[in-house]
């Protein structure tokens, strides 16, 4: 009985070691940053910065991940701002920067020469974006969950633009090119900087720590630039 007992308290122990070595992570699918094999930009400074752990992914709309680390059901959220949570804690040092790119109508283009020009157009952008508050006053701003839904809107003529990013936008027209219209691409039309978020509970502060300790030594010795233009093919986003 007392042998027993000892296997169960030493499988009980064992359990919750490997749930202390295990990391939950919430994140939407962003190409080349975020990718569903767990490879891009993300991921690598992960592994950098917890490399004797494991990672439990889950793939969700960012919207959805900003309210499991509200709820601390995940310990990280990936790219995200300390304004885009209500109780999480988001490291000071950012990791990039997020730049917006806008696809817009042709008749938007012929007069665009900046965000004010978008004031009384109808802009839209993926759930949980909440690029608003980096636009004037007067654009009519919406969001939805779906990149190829907003595209077809645009197509209809029942937006002006579409806040997102070209690498998702390349990547979806390329994969259904019933979607390709005139269309104009406008770069870097918004921007801010993001970063990992965490938990607001014990072990999001400690995770938290080691991510704020260890970022300071990947710039100085240059790995977090290099992992960046491995993964990203670019330091146009590098932050520092």
């Amino acid at each position: 009985m007392n042998g027993l007992r000892c296997f169960l308290l030493l499988c009980l122990h064992c359990s919750a070691f490997a749930d202390s070595n295990s990391i939950k992570v919430a994140t939407d699918e962003w190409l080349n940053y975020s990718n569903k094999d767990q490879s891009g930009y993300y991921f690598g400074l992960l592994q950098r910065v917890f490399p004797n752990y494991s990672y439990n992914v889950q793939f969700m709309p960012y919207l959805r991940s900003i309210a499991m680390l509200d709820q601390q059901q995940v310990d990280i959220v990936f790219g995200g701002a300390a304004d885009d949570f209500a109780r999480a804690n988001c490291s000071t040092f950012p990791i990039e920067i997020d730049r917006s790119d806008m696809l817009i109508s042709p008749e938007l283009a012929r007069h665009y020469h900046s965000p004010q020009d978008l004031i009384g157009k109808q802009v839209v952008s993926q759930l949980g974006y909440d690029w608003q508050d980096l636009l004037p006053e007067g654009v009519n701003y919406r969001e939805y969950a779906s990149l190829e839904q907003m595209i077809k809107l645009l197509h209809h003529k029942r937006v002006d633009a579409v806040l997102n990013y070209q690498e998702d936008i390349n990547y979806l027209l390329e994969q259904k090119p019933e979607l390709a219209g005139d269309y104009v691409l406008v770069k870097n039309v918004l921007h801010y900087s993001s970063t990992f978020c965490f938990s607001a509970n014990p072990r999001g502060r400690y995770l938290q720590t080691r991510f704020d300790k260890t970022i300071p030594m990947l710039v100085s010795s240059g790995e977090l630039k290099q992992l960046m233009l491995l993964e990203l093919g670019s330091d146009d986003n590098y932050p520092y």
